[in-house]
Protein backbone atom coordinates (compact mmCIF):
# COMPACT_ATOMS: atom_id res chain seq x y z
CA UNK A 1 0.00 0.00 0.00
CA UNK A 2 1.47 3.68 -1.17
CA UNK A 3 1.98 6.12 1.57
CA UNK A 4 1.70 9.92 1.20
CA UNK A 5 4.78 11.51 1.60
CA UNK A 6 4.55 13.07 5.52
CA UNK A 7 4.41 16.90 5.56
CA UNK A 8 4.08 16.91 9.14
CA UNK A 9 6.74 16.43 12.13
CA UNK A 10 4.96 15.21 14.99
CA UNK A 11 5.21 15.60 18.88
CA UNK A 12 6.27 12.66 20.74
CA UNK A 13 6.23 11.84 24.21
CA UNK A 14 8.88 9.34 25.47
CA UNK A 15 9.40 6.98 28.46
CA UNK A 16 12.54 5.06 28.95
CA UNK A 17 14.65 6.00 26.53
CA UNK A 18 16.98 3.50 26.97
CA UNK A 19 14.65 0.50 26.46
CA UNK A 20 15.65 -2.74 24.51
CA UNK A 21 12.31 -3.36 23.05
CA UNK A 22 10.33 0.35 21.35
CA UNK A 23 6.54 -0.15 21.50
CA UNK A 24 4.83 2.78 19.53
CA UNK A 25 1.25 3.63 21.01
CA UNK A 26 -1.10 5.77 18.61
CA UNK A 27 -3.85 7.65 20.24
CA UNK A 28 -7.65 8.56 19.31
CA UNK A 29 -9.22 11.61 17.28
CA UNK A 30 -9.76 13.93 20.08
CA UNK A 31 -6.84 13.06 22.67
CA UNK A 32 -3.03 12.98 22.34
CA UNK A 33 -0.23 11.05 23.30
CA UNK A 34 -0.07 11.97 26.67
CA UNK A 35 -3.58 9.86 27.24
CA UNK A 36 -1.13 6.81 27.02
CA UNK A 37 0.00 7.84 30.74
CA UNK A 38 -0.61 4.31 32.24
CA UNK A 39 0.09 1.77 29.61
CA UNK A 40 3.31 3.97 28.88
CA UNK A 41 4.50 3.55 32.17
CA UNK A 42 3.61 -0.26 32.63
CA UNK A 43 5.38 -0.60 29.49
CA UNK A 44 8.45 1.30 30.67
CA UNK A 45 8.90 -0.38 33.50
CA UNK A 46 9.07 -3.74 32.09
CA UNK A 47 11.74 -2.65 29.91
CA UNK A 48 10.29 -0.92 26.90
CA UNK A 49 11.09 2.05 25.22
CA UNK A 50 7.82 4.00 24.71
CA UNK A 51 6.43 6.71 22.05
CA UNK A 52 3.70 8.01 21.58
CA UNK A 53 2.90 10.80 19.41
CA UNK A 54 0.50 13.34 18.84
CA UNK A 55 -0.90 13.60 16.01
CA UNK A 56 -1.10 15.85 13.40
CA UNK A 57 -3.78 18.91 14.46
CA UNK A 58 -3.56 16.86 18.16
CA UNK A 59 -1.77 17.76 20.93
CA UNK A 60 1.48 19.98 20.65
CA UNK A 61 1.80 18.80 17.15
CA UNK A 62 1.14 20.92 14.19
CA UNK A 63 -2.07 21.54 12.48
CA UNK A 64 -2.51 20.46 8.78
CA UNK A 65 -4.63 20.43 6.25
CA UNK A 66 -5.02 16.79 5.03
CA UNK A 67 -6.49 14.74 7.84
CA UNK A 68 -6.74 11.23 5.44
CA UNK A 69 -5.62 8.08 7.52
CA UNK A 70 -3.06 7.89 4.88
CA UNK A 71 -1.72 11.48 5.73
CA UNK A 72 -1.33 10.37 9.57
CA UNK A 73 0.29 7.27 8.89
CA UNK A 74 2.75 8.95 7.00
CA UNK A 75 3.75 11.22 9.68
CA UNK A 76 3.95 8.43 11.84
CA UNK A 77 6.28 6.35 9.74
CA UNK A 78 8.61 9.17 9.82
CA UNK A 79 9.37 7.72 13.66
CA UNK A 80 11.12 4.88 12.36
CA UNK A 81 10.12 1.62 11.54
CA UNK A 82 10.82 -2.35 12.98
CA UNK A 83 8.63 -1.95 16.51
CA UNK A 84 8.71 -4.43 18.37
CA UNK A 85 5.22 -3.36 19.53
CA UNK A 86 2.52 -0.78 17.78
CA UNK A 87 -0.72 -0.04 19.90
CA UNK A 88 -3.69 2.10 18.43
CA UNK A 89 -7.03 3.20 19.58
CA UNK A 90 -9.99 4.41 17.60
CA UNK A 91 -8.67 6.79 14.91
CA UNK A 92 -5.06 5.68 16.05
CA UNK A 93 -5.99 1.85 15.29
CA UNK A 94 -7.30 2.49 11.84
CA UNK A 95 -3.58 4.50 11.45
CA UNK A 96 -1.89 1.58 12.53
CA UNK A 97 -3.79 -0.54 10.28
CA UNK A 98 -2.67 1.00 7.24
CA UNK A 99 0.42 0.88 8.63
CA UNK A 100 0.88 -2.58 9.31
CA UNK A 101 0.55 -2.75 5.58
CA UNK A 102 4.45 -2.60 5.66
CA UNK A 103 5.44 -5.61 6.23
CA UNK A 104 8.63 -4.01 7.99
CA UNK A 105 6.28 -1.78 10.88
CA UNK A 106 6.23 -3.98 13.09
CA UNK A 107 5.96 -7.70 14.47
CA UNK A 108 2.87 -7.17 17.10
CA UNK A 109 0.21 -5.14 17.30
CA UNK A 110 -3.09 -4.69 19.24
CA UNK A 111 -5.48 -2.30 17.83
CA UNK A 112 -8.34 -1.01 20.38
CA UNK A 113 -11.67 -0.54 19.32
CA UNK A 114 -10.22 0.78 16.06
CA UNK A 115 -12.00 2.30 13.44
CA UNK A 116 -11.57 0.25 10.14
CA UNK A 117 -15.31 0.70 8.72
CA UNK A 118 -18.24 2.75 8.94
CA UNK A 119 -21.42 2.92 7.46
CA UNK A 120 -23.46 5.63 6.16
CA UNK A 121 -25.31 5.89 9.60
CA UNK A 122 -22.27 4.97 11.46
CA UNK A 123 -20.10 7.72 10.02
CA UNK A 124 -23.05 10.15 10.94
CA UNK A 125 -23.21 9.07 14.28
CA UNK A 126 -19.52 8.77 15.10
CA UNK A 127 -18.91 12.41 13.20
CA UNK A 128 -21.28 13.87 15.22
CA UNK A 129 -20.10 12.26 19.00
CA UNK A 130 -16.88 13.02 18.22
CA UNK A 131 -17.32 16.46 17.93
CA UNK A 132 -19.09 16.92 21.47
CA UNK A 133 -15.91 15.55 22.41
CA UNK A 134 -13.78 17.95 21.46
CA UNK A 135 -13.37 21.87 22.76
CA UNK A 136 -13.78 22.96 26.47
CA UNK A 137 -15.31 19.99 27.96
CA UNK A 138 -16.13 20.02 31.85
CA UNK A 139 -14.45 17.66 33.97
CA UNK A 140 -17.24 16.86 36.67
CA UNK A 141 -19.03 15.75 33.45
CA UNK A 142 -16.22 13.85 31.66
CA UNK A 143 -16.01 12.04 35.08
CA UNK A 144 -20.12 11.26 35.74
CA UNK A 145 -20.14 10.03 32.32
CA UNK A 146 -16.89 7.69 32.94
CA UNK A 147 -17.28 6.67 36.47
CA UNK A 148 -14.44 3.86 35.78
CA UNK A 149 -11.91 6.53 34.53
CA UNK A 150 -8.83 7.08 36.69
CA UNK A 151 -8.60 10.89 37.69
CA UNK A 152 -6.25 11.53 35.51
CA UNK A 153 -7.64 10.37 32.22
CA UNK A 154 -10.21 12.59 33.17
CA UNK A 155 -7.69 15.05 33.61
CA UNK A 156 -5.58 14.42 30.44
CA UNK A 157 -8.61 14.18 27.98
CA UNK A 158 -10.09 17.20 29.38
CA UNK A 159 -6.62 18.87 28.65
CA UNK A 160 -6.05 17.03 25.08
CA UNK A 161 -9.52 18.07 24.29
CA UNK A 162 -8.97 21.65 23.93
CA UNK A 163 -6.54 21.45 21.19
CA UNK A 164 -8.63 20.21 19.26
CA UNK A 165 -11.01 22.36 17.44
CA UNK A 166 -14.37 21.25 16.05
CA UNK A 167 -13.23 21.94 12.39
CA UNK A 168 -10.41 18.95 12.81
CA UNK A 169 -12.71 16.15 13.79
CA UNK A 170 -14.68 17.73 10.39
CA UNK A 171 -11.88 17.21 7.82
CA UNK A 172 -11.13 13.97 9.90
CA UNK A 173 -14.33 12.63 8.51
CA UNK A 174 -14.56 14.54 5.67
CA UNK A 175 -10.57 13.39 4.44
CA UNK A 176 -11.93 9.75 5.18
CA UNK A 177 -14.99 9.06 2.75
CA UNK A 178 -16.02 6.29 2.97
CA UNK A 179 -14.05 5.15 5.64
CA UNK A 180 -12.78 1.97 5.08
CA UNK A 181 -9.49 0.44 5.92
CA UNK A 182 -10.20 -3.06 6.25
CA UNK A 183 -8.56 -4.32 2.70
CA UNK A 184 -5.39 -3.36 4.57
CA UNK A 185 -5.35 -6.57 6.71
CA UNK A 186 -4.76 -8.69 3.76
CA UNK A 187 -1.16 -7.21 3.73
CA UNK A 188 -0.87 -7.51 7.48
CA UNK A 189 2.55 -9.85 8.69
CA UNK A 190 2.41 -9.25 12.03
CA UNK A 191 0.71 -11.11 14.74
CA UNK A 192 -2.52 -8.87 15.47
CA UNK A 193 -4.79 -8.94 18.25
CA UNK A 194 -8.27 -6.92 17.86
CA UNK A 195 -9.88 -5.37 20.93
CA UNK A 196 -13.43 -4.98 20.37
CA UNK A 197 -15.28 -2.42 22.68
CA UNK A 198 -19.27 -3.79 23.67
CA UNK A 199 -21.32 -2.28 21.07
CA UNK A 200 -23.72 -1.64 23.64
CA UNK A 201 -21.79 0.20 25.02
CA UNK A 202 -20.52 2.61 21.90
CA UNK A 203 -17.71 -0.03 20.84
CA UNK A 204 -16.76 1.13 17.37
CA UNK A 205 -15.64 -2.47 15.87
CA UNK A 206 -18.56 -4.48 15.49
CA UNK A 207 -17.60 -8.09 16.74
CA UNK A 208 -18.89 -9.52 13.41
CA UNK A 209 -16.21 -7.61 11.43
CA UNK A 210 -13.37 -8.15 14.20
CA UNK A 211 -14.28 -12.19 13.68
CA UNK A 212 -14.44 -11.72 9.91
CA UNK A 213 -10.86 -10.24 9.99
CA UNK A 214 -8.96 -13.36 12.00
CA UNK A 215 -6.82 -15.35 10.67
CA UNK A 216 -3.56 -17.82 11.85
CA UNK A 217 -1.94 -14.57 12.68
CA UNK A 218 -4.87 -12.08 13.70
CA UNK A 219 -7.20 -12.83 16.88
CA UNK A 220 -9.51 -10.57 18.18
CA UNK A 221 -12.33 -10.84 21.29
CA UNK A 222 -14.90 -8.17 22.71
CA UNK A 223 -14.99 -7.12 25.95
CA UNK A 224 -18.17 -7.72 27.22
CA UNK A 225 -19.20 -4.52 28.99
CA UNK A 226 -16.60 -2.39 28.21
CA UNK A 227 -16.71 1.27 26.07
CA UNK A 228 -14.76 2.23 22.87
CA UNK A 229 -11.93 3.54 25.86
CA UNK A 230 -10.73 0.11 26.73
CA UNK A 231 -7.26 1.14 27.25
CA UNK A 232 -9.03 4.10 30.29
CA UNK A 233 -11.59 1.66 31.07
CA UNK A 234 -10.16 -1.59 31.53
CA UNK A 235 -6.20 -1.32 31.45
CA UNK A 236 -5.99 -4.41 32.61
CA UNK A 237 -7.50 -6.08 29.70
CA UNK A 238 -5.35 -4.48 27.45
CA UNK A 239 -1.96 -5.23 29.33
CA UNK A 240 -3.18 -9.00 29.34
CA UNK A 241 -3.90 -8.92 25.56
CA UNK A 242 -0.24 -7.44 24.56
CA UNK A 243 1.11 -9.72 26.54
CA UNK A 244 -0.70 -12.44 25.37
CA UNK A 245 0.06 -11.32 22.13
CA UNK A 246 3.84 -11.18 22.00
CA UNK A 247 4.28 -14.22 23.99
CA UNK A 248 2.58 -16.16 21.19
CA UNK A 249 4.76 -14.76 18.70
CA UNK A 250 7.86 -15.26 20.53
CA UNK A 251 6.68 -19.10 21.29
CA UNK A 252 6.17 -18.15 24.97
CA UNK A 253 3.61 -19.88 27.13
Amino acid sequence: MTMRPAAVRLNTNLWNPLGERRALLLHGLGSDGTGWWRLASTLADEGWLVLAPDLRSHGASPPAADHSIAAMAADVALLGDGWDLVVGHSLGGAVAAWMLADPGATRHAVLVDPVLRLDTDQRRAAWAEQRRQVGDLDPAAVAAANPAWHPRDVARKVLAARRVTPDVVDAVFEDNDPWDVTAAASHWQARVHLLAADPARGGLLPPALAQGLTSPSVSAQTVVGCGHSIHRERPDVLIEAIARTVRVEEGRP
